[in-house]
């Protein structure tokens, strides 16, 4: 922590605890970048018997000096040191330098990524994350929501499908959550708004620049909004966090490079068939009910840019949960920024006994299901919500290709460790 008796002024006392960023030695000087608290502090050594202590990089160091204020120094000032100390020497040589010009393969990178994330653009990223996940709870705070959490062992599937993680729950058969929806739900009975920022884990076997086993989510589920209501509460959100980034972070948006964010007066909104309809006109031909698949929707995202909606989805396409439109449609959503998915959404099923269809309709057993049906012949509201993938929403904001880049130790098919 940099400490300073009269602030960053000219003249002031300060002592630094830090670690080496770069050291650049001159025949009558030394000089260390080193990083106090996420902060780079330019360290000026005068002295020879200071400068003759073999400081390296990545060291930890304590040092006390004057500041002088300069324009030629990271932050305006730099620390003239009077003092220092080597509290942690490097025992090895790293087997890339952070400050290279070319970095070597990332799957090296992530092997020793503690080391990794010392790198100033990873500092920014991570710094920013997590301002990122402070700005949505703020504005989910501000809406009256009530922030939960709910269980990550499970009993049965969230959604139904292969994608699920066994273990063994004592002597019975659990899963890792895909994702607290069924919980989410049945709290908008008590809280009406709730959501949650947390863990889903998704055992599917690709390993694409977009995709990971263990992801973090943001859930919200409110109760009495329709479809068009809960896109509302989405676009709101996203605008809400980005236009505070740009208020309040333009530092680390600068530090990462980041492209800029262009945010319309709304998010268009195409259904489904528009979609189906403009990519048979421009692609190739598809069938209405058939899924849209990453050419098609690298075309269309490419076409409209940015952010937008597609909305009333096949039925056959969503999960039981989703409510009905009419036999073929659904009152859903995704959320799209240009060919990537960041939320998927629409209103739920309130009705028990339409829910029990639904769950017959992509082959599951109401009875694996007891438990969550039972609250539905109590007076469940109407109700919906979204899942948003907070790690993707992370690759549009710093404007990486890789989504492993965005998460701190990213876990996929071939990753488990460190």
């Amino acid at each position: 922590m940099l400490i300073a008796r009269n602030g960053i002024v000219d003249g002031a006392e300060a002592e630094v605890f830090g670690w080496v960023l770069s050291v650049r030695e001159q025949k009558t000087v030394v000089f260390l970048i080193v990083y106090e608290n996420r902060r780079q502090v330019q360290l000026v050594i005068k002295e020879r018997k200071l400068m003759s202590r073999g400081i390296k990089q990545n060291a930890s160091i304590w040092a006390r000096g004057t500041i002088r204020t300069t324009d030629r120094a990271p932050n305006g000032f730099e620390i003239h040191v009077s003092s220092i100390k080597v509290l942690s020497r490097p025992k090895k040589l790293p087997p890339f330098n952070i400050m290279a010009a070319e970095l070597p393969s990332l799957d090296l990178r992530l092997d020793y990524r503690a080391l990794d994330l010392r790198r100033p653009k990873n500092i920014a990223i991570f710094t920013l994350r997590s301002k990122i996940l402070q700005y949505f709870r703020e504005y989910f705070v501000s809406k009256d929501f009530v922030e939960v959490q709910t269980p990550k062992i499970i009993a049965t599937a969230s959604e139904g499908g292969a994608a699920l993680f066994p273990l063994m729950y004592y002597d019975k058969q659990a899963f890792l959550a895909q994702s607290p929806q069924l919980y989410k739900e049945e709290l908008t009975m008590a809280f009406e708004r709730v959501f949650e920022i947390g863990p889903i884990f998704r055992a599917e076997p690709s390993r694409t620049l977009k995709h990971l086993s263990e992801a973090i989510s943001l859930d919200a589920e409110m109760a009495y909004l329709n479809n068009d209501e809960i896109m509302d509460v989405l676009e709101d959100m996203v605008k809400y966090v980005i236009r505070r980034v740009y208020e309040r972070d333009r530092d680390l948006i600068e530090r990462i490079r980041a492209p800029v964010i262009d945010l319309p007066d709304r998010f268009p909104r195409y259904t489904y068939s528009e979609v189906v309809k403009w990519i048979n006109e421009n692609v190739e031909e598809l069938q209405e009910g058939e899924d849209l698949q990453a050419k098609h929707l690298e075309a269309f995202g490419g076409h409209v840019g940015g952010f937008y909606f597609i909305k009333e989805w096949p039925l056959k396409l969503k999960p039981f949960y989703i409510k009905p439109k009419d036999d073929f449609y659904s009152y859903s959503f995704d959320l799209m920024y240009r060919d990537t998915e960041l939320s998927s959404g629409g209103e739920r099923i309130h009705d028990p006994a339409m829910l029990r269809k639904g769950l017959k309709r992509v082959g599951l057993s109401p009875k694996g299901f007891k438990y969550h049906l039972l609250p539905y012949y109590y007076g469940m509201p109407p109700h919906g919500g979204f899942g948003f993938g907070v790690d993707r929403f992370m690759m549009v904001i710093t404007g990486v290709d890789n989504i492993r880049e965005v998460v701190l130790y990213p876990r996929d098919m071939r990753r488990l460790v460190p």
